[in-house]
């Protein structure tokens, strides 16, 4: 007699979903959880734009004081963005990512209790306090983000899927102040911070069930088969022309992003009477109009843009906006809400130009070089990320002080001429690579002359290869 096992009719289980199928979904909502971490990333940094310069000089601090506190984010990005670059494949992206939207979260909901301090120095130690651990945590997510992001996008797609994680940034940033607005009208200092250090625990818990760890120890593995793996080195990556040029601009593009950010919101307030949350409007402008472009320049660059094109015409164009910003010559017209939202609006095309120009030649620049495994892609996105952070840094706390010192008219001829020197080194490298390829091209081509043409080996015209002295 024969048994028969009955099988449910409809016993729908995980095995009979195609692998290739559930494998696209499980990419699909992890670059959602990447794209939704960048972007609450983004509003972090410029959240506290339209309110905290107000709040601190309350308590006694001035401009200076306040751009450190925006400044400070950046110092530890400096220091730790390198160390977890050059330990990602110990760390694992994953755990990294992890960790650092964690931290941000936590971090960023107790800033929100600062209010509760009334001395001016204890609530400046405070906030610089906050804003370190905080950048700590940011470093680490952004590290972490672009590999992880790389390894999920299709093939000759990484310049489209970077200028999308920029474009995430780029409308946090831009967003983040006129929700910071809102939000504090509403509901005070507390609730900006307290909404967005929460949601970003909440990314945090699913990125822990999401991201699978395995898929980089069989990248890993992969990369071992196909051959030796190359050990990353920052020195040597550093050593090439086209990396250290990437590294200057994305230094000057860093310095002009942040160089308005304490004090847009103190001129419009004395020059134009616009209240805290009317002044977080004009925050918008650049960062929607780089949410805008990033995505348009990633296509283009995909489809064989030369990055080198893109950068010039974007230091020309930052500098433009900031002395439409100023107004300085050529734009001589008296100070307008119209000449302040245009000039932030080119000067946010530009940026958008030259951050996803300087990323994808860091990658380009890399993957010719080295080999293009995970630590060479963490060590080249914490270069970056370093040297936005220093830029940053710079900017932050010196366009505070030059406000301060000079004024804002003249805090951005300062900023204009900056980009001068982008655009100067930019051109100038450019064309010393050229004239240094060209005379290798032409010294390959006259060894394949010599190599084809044995006649050319026994003294002929122009060789005196093979000749007995």
């Amino acid at each position: 007699m024969v048994e028969r096992t009955m099988e449910p009719e409809n016993d729908v289980t995980n095995d009979t979903i195609d692998p290739e199928t559930k494998n696209s979904r499980v990419r699909f909502f992890s670059l959602i959880i990447l794209g939704s971490s960048t972007f609450l990333a983004g509003c972090t940094l410029s959240i506290l734009a339209p309110f905290y310069s107000k709040e601190a000089e309350e308590r006694g601090l001035s401009i200076t004081a306040s751009g450190t506190v925006f400044a400070a984010v950046f110092v530890l990005q400096i220091i730790f963005t390198p160390l977890f670059g050059k330990y990602i494949q110990v760390i694992g992206s994953t755990k990294l990512f992890i960790f650092g939207v964690i931290t941000s979260g936590v971090t960023n909901i107790l800033f929100g209790f600062l209010p509760a301090i009334k001395s001016g120095p204890v609530f400046l130690g405070a906030s610089l306090a906050m804003r370190s651990v905080t950048a700590l945590g940011e470093s680490a997510m952004n590290t972490a983000v672009y590999p992880l992001a790389r390894k999920r996008c299709a093939k000759g797609s990484q310049a489209s899927m970077m200028s999308m994680l920029e474009t995430m940034i780029g409308f946090g940033t831009t967003i983040g102040p006129f929700v910071g607005g809102i939000l504090f009208e509403y509901g005070g200092f507390y609730l900006p911070f307290a909404t967005c250090g929460s949601m970003l625990l909440v990314l945090g818990g699913m990125a822990y069930f999401v991201l699978d760890p395995s898929e980089e120890a069989e990248a890993a593995a992969k990369e071992e088969d196909d051959g030796p793996v190359e050990k990353g080195s920052f020195r040597k990556l550093l050593s090439y022309p086209m990396m250290m040029l990437a590294c200057m601009v994305t230094i000057v593009t860093g310095i002009s992003t942040q160089w308005y950010q304490p004090s847009l919101e103190p001129y419009v307030r004395k020059q134009f009477g616009m209240s805290s949350f009317e002044a977080s409007l004009l925050f918008i402008i650049d960062g929607g109009v780089y949410a805008l472009i990033t995505p348009i320049i990633g296509k283009l660059l995909d489809k064989g843009l030369d990055s080198r094109v893109v950068l010039v015409f974007g230091s020309v164009i930052i500098c433009f906006g900031y002395l439409l910003l100023a107004p300085a010559p050529p734009f001589l017209f008296a100070p307008s809400l119209v000449q302040i939202g245009v000039g932030a609006g080119v000067h946010g095309m530009g940026m958008a130009m030259n951050f996803i120009g300087t990323l994808t030649l860091m990658t380009q620049t890399a993957g010719k070089k080295s080999s293009d495994n995970e630590q060479i892609q963490g060590m080249v996105t914490s270069i970056w990320i370093t040297c936005e952070s220093l830029g940053g840094f710079i900017g932050a706390a010196g366009g505070g002080a030059a406000f301060d010192k000079f004024g804002w008219s003249t805090s951005c001829v300062v900023v204009a001429g900056c980009q001068i020197v982008s655009l100067v080194l930019v051109v100038s490298v450019w064309f010393i690579t050229l004239f240094t390829n060209s005379k290798v091209y032409m010294k390959e081509e006259n060894e394949k002359l010599i190599d084809n043409n044995p006649k050319l080996n026994y003294g002929s015209y122009g060789s005196n290869n093979n000749i007995t002295v």
